[in-house]
């Protein structure tokens, strides 16, 4: 059996927000990312586990639908181990960080069976 490599998608962003057009396209872009499974680290900067190269992306693809047209949006990929080497200058990790570990995350194996 193949170990999963949990990964992580880090998304930061700033976004225009000066006229109603660009604060509905702000929403819609926040609601995706909830939807599609984002925790929010610290404002305008989300997360989300991912297992394999090829669900990032998607992930990138998917996220690419729902862009705004103005701002600045940053995405990168680390480890798990990677993740939970950083460091907290000040505060602690969220519930959410705390709860959604590897540990709890349910790999499914299709055996294909003629």
């Amino acid at each position: 059996m193949t170990r999963i490599k949990i990964m992580r998608i880090i998304l930061m962003y700033d976004l225009d927000f000066t006229n109603e057009e660009s604060k509905k396209q702000y929403t819609k872009f926040h609601n995706s990312l909830i939807k599609n499974g984002y925790i929010m680290l610290q404002y305008s900067v989300y997360m989300r586990i991912i297992t394999s190269e090829s669900i990032a992306k998607n992930e990138i693809n998917l996220l690419n639908k729902t862009l705004p047209k103005n701002g600045n949006i940053r995405i990168f990929k680390i480890t798990d181990l990677q993740y939970s080497k950083m460091i907290f200058l000040r505060g602690n990790k969220k519930i959410n960080e705390t709860i959604n570990t590897e540990s709890r995350h349910i790999k499914i194996d299709y055996d294909k069976q003629d």
